[in-house]
């Protein structure tokens, strides 16, 4: 399927056009059952009727019909017409076929519906009489040129977004600009993307693709544009307001993907959330008075911060290698302690699979880790208040934990409880750094991977 526009019919559907299959699609958003609502997916064509009857061509925008919402409209591009589908029954039926050259998108403004053609924009009206007509009201004829509606010119043109009462934003993919259509003074002008305090219509201040360029209208100044792989966000309290190209402390800041993830969830100012993989990104940024554009890059994380229990313990060393005896029974002691840290987990973590408890000996001092499945980019240095608070609370209810004895043979006495840390506790709830490359070495004093 190949998602040429959407309309939102109710609180439940969307109707969907699959423009590569030449037909219209029903989404259930509560079960997100798709089934085919209107023409024959897999065979173009131009006729009225019912499914598997009814037939596009190279469908491209959808919107519900004002004048009665049990239908939506579509432009039928490869035919040049404008077409109508019951969405009870999903019959297709032709509004009107004259004054098109592959329309694309809709838009309605007021009583009547604009559609922007290849190279000019249209206006489609129902008389008293049941007649529809079609005329031009923008543009005529191929090119880059601002003037009068009638004088000026675009190049190529598929989308169009209403800022204010007769005032539309449309692209001209031919020329890769955005055009401010003013019909309160008839008139087509530049659409200015303010960098610092002057005004560019230079293509490369917004990068407009040579093919659609979608847009989508929030609130009363907001629109925002879906450039290939970025979405860019303009705003502003006059007409012809953009938004500065570059925030003042843009850099190419890096932000780490969670490890053990494919992709980083990036939050939107409007409060929505994407699924970003590794690259480069550029995507707005709302910095109070200030609307702007930031840079920044994706990556995976050069270490890996594990969410981990730790434990110290005053031995000597030496006994614990002093034969396979010890050694046997210090893993089994670790692997007991391992279980009742899963019960102290809860629903925050669970103990790691690749990573079986593990000791360090320095100095008459054993170290012992018991890592969890939680991991944090390069970036994290302590692990979250909230996450550690609540861990503790449930070791303290774990009687056998208060201490976090382990049994070490040949030691006098064998049972050695642990030191107590910073906050007075046996065990600790830390961050084990250790480089994403096992090829790798952790230094911890610079806290790098060499």
């Amino acid at each position: 399927m190949d998602i040429h526009g959407f309309a939102q019919i109710n609180a439940t559907h969307v109707v969907l056009i699959d423009g590569r299959h030449h037909c219209l699609r029903m989404l259930d958003r509560v079960t997100s059952h798709i089934v085919v609502l209107a023409g024959t997916c897999g065979t173009p064509g131009y006729s009225d009727g019912l499914i598997g009857t009814g037939k596009f061509h190279n469908p491209n925008s959808v919107v519900v019909d004002t004048r009665n919402s049990g239908q939506v409209l579509v432009t039928d591009s490869a035919n040049n017409a404008l077409r109508s589908v019951s969405i009870s029954t999903g019959e297709v039926r032709t509004v009107i076929d004259s004054g098109f050259e592959l329309p694309q998108g809709l838009l309605w403004a007021g009583d009547h519906l604009l559609v922007t053609n290849n190279v000019y924009i249209s206006s489609v009206r129902w008389l008293d009489n049941g007649t529809v007509v079609n005329y031009i009201v923008a543009f005529s004829r191929p090119g880059d040129v601002y003037g009068t509606t009638d004088e000026s010119k675009v190049r190529r043109s598929s989308n169009l977004v209403r800022l204010r009462e007769k005032m539309f934003l449309v692209d001209d993919t031919g020329s890769r600009k955005l055009k401010l259509v003013d019909f309160n003074e008839g008139r087509v002008k530049p659409f200015c993307i303010y960098q610092e305090d002057d005004c560019t219509t230079n293509s490369s201040a917004l990068p407009i693709p040579a093919i659609k360029a979608p847009m989508l209208k929030v609130g009363d100044e907001t629109i925002y544009v879906a450039l290939a792989t970025s979405v860019y966000k303009l705003k502003g309290e006059s007409s012809e307001s953009g938004f500065p190209v570059e925030c003042p402390d843009s850099g190419n800041a890096t932000i780490y993907i969670i490890p053990g993830r494919r992709k980083l969830t990036f939050s939107l100012d409007n409060g929505l959330t994407i699924d970003l993989s590794e690259g480069h990104y550029t995507l707005p940024k709302d910095d109070g008075p200030l609307l702007c554009k930031e840079h920044f890059n994706v990556m995976k994380s050069p270490i890996v911060r594990r969410l981990s229990f730790k434990s110290v313990y005053e031995v000597r060393c030496n006994l614990l290698e002093y034969d396979s005896d010890t050694r046997i029974v210090l893993r089994n002691t670790l692997l007991h302690r391992r279980s009742q840290l899963l019960t102290a987990c809860g629903e925050d973590c669970t103990m790691s699979n690749n990573m079986m408890p593990f000791s360090e000996c320095t100095d008459g001092q054993l170290t012992v880790y018991w890592p969890t499945d939680v991991m944090f980019p390069i970036d994290v240095h302590q692990p979250p208040t909230e996450l550690v608070n609540r861990l503790e609370q449930r070791i303290e209810t774990i009687d056998s934990m208060i201490n976090m004895e382990i049994f070490i043979l040949y030691h006098s006495p064998p049972v050695i409880a642990a030191a107590k840390g910073p906050n007075n506790k046996a065990v600790q709830v830390t961050l084990y750094s250790a480089c994403a490359n096992n090829r790798k070495s952790y230094d911890v004093e610079r806290d790098v991977c060499v």
